[in-house]
């Protein structure tokens, strides 16, 4: 076997040096919403909410955020984490068209002029580099309701969660308004939280409606708990039905968070999800809060 001169040698070890140092390409926001299409366990709805709604989905992601909501201190956060990907579950223009100028009426008419508001949060998103991409439809759709499982963890029920059905919970007793007063503080809830049935009423069955919820979530449960813990409820459908119901005699309670303030933990749940569906960047959860306050 011949020896290797001192020349050859560092040849060869550079050239190792080289190919050893290289990097792959950063992950993409598309390669990541594929990534998520793959493992949401539900078929893709051709036509959804979720979808890109600002920036370029070929942007390599630095880091992830999600949030229920894009407002601007979430946005100004994720900046500041160095995070340039926002997974919303609401919209971020203020209307399901998602339109970063003002939305047109329903009947048509004249187009809107531009507004200070919308032009300020679009540049904002633009001159950060953020992708903004709405996921709403299909992680709703998830079983067990990620929402719902959020929910009850921020409360700290998940140990009194019902085997078979994750918006259902069972917990030791409290009355109606020691428990609005109790998720009112977990939830750091500064006023939008409000309540119809009788305040000392003892409950222990519960049914969890996160998110906005039509009268018929609402009809299916009532049956079978005490109260509902609802987001946002129509107040001609859902409030009305349960303060007829307590107008005629009957116990029940219900209990509206609000809609993102409900939504909230469960995007803390989607961050925890996300996290080992792209392991090469960090995803963090940014709660929205309430944006309620209550005069005294």
């Amino acid at each position: 076997m011949n020896p290797i001169s001192r020349r050859e040698f560092v040849k060869l070890t550079t050239v190792g040096a080289v190919v050893s140092t290289h990097t792959p390409a950063a992950i993409t926001a598309q390669e990541i919403v594929d990534r998520i299409r793959q493992k949401i366990g539900a078929d893709w709805k051709a036509e959804t909410l979720d979808t890109f709604k600002e920036g370029d989905p070929a942007t390599p992601v630095k880091g992830i955020v999600t949030t229920a909501m894009a407002t601007m201190p979430a946005l100004r956060q994720a900046v500041k984490a160095g995070a340039n990907f926002v997974i919303t579950c609401e919209p971020t223009f203020y209307s399901r068209s998602d339109a970063a100028t003002p939305p047109a009426g329903r009947r048509g008419g004249p187009t809107p002029q531009p507004d200070p508001v919308f032009t300020a949060k679009n540049e904002f998103i633009k001159n950060n580099g953020l992708v903004i991409w709405r996921f709403s439809d299909h992680w709703r759709q998830r079983k067990p309701d990620p929402l719902a499982i959020g929910l009850a963890d921020a409360f700290g029920w998940s140990r009194f969660r019902a085997a078979d059905d994750t918006s259902r919970v069972t917990i030791p007793g409290a009355s109606l308004d020691a428990l609005a007063s109790d998720l009112k503080k977990k939830l750091n809830a500064r006023g939008g939280i409000r309540v119809v049935g009788d305040p000392k009423l003892k409950i222990q069955k519960i049914g969890l409606l996160p998110g906005t919820t039509p009268i018929q979530a609402a009809l299916q449960l009532f049956p079978s708990v005490d109260a509902v813990i609802a987001g946002e409820v129509r107040e001609w459908e859902s409030v009305e039905y349960v303060h007829d119901k307590v107008t005629a005699g009957e116990k029940k309670g219900l209990i509206l968070l609000g809609r993102v303030v409900s939504e909230d933990p469960g995007m803390n749940v989607c961050a925890q999800w996300v996290q080992p569906i792209v392991p090469e960047v960090r995803t963090t959860w940014i709660p929205v809060g309430d944006p309620y306050w209550r005069p005294v």
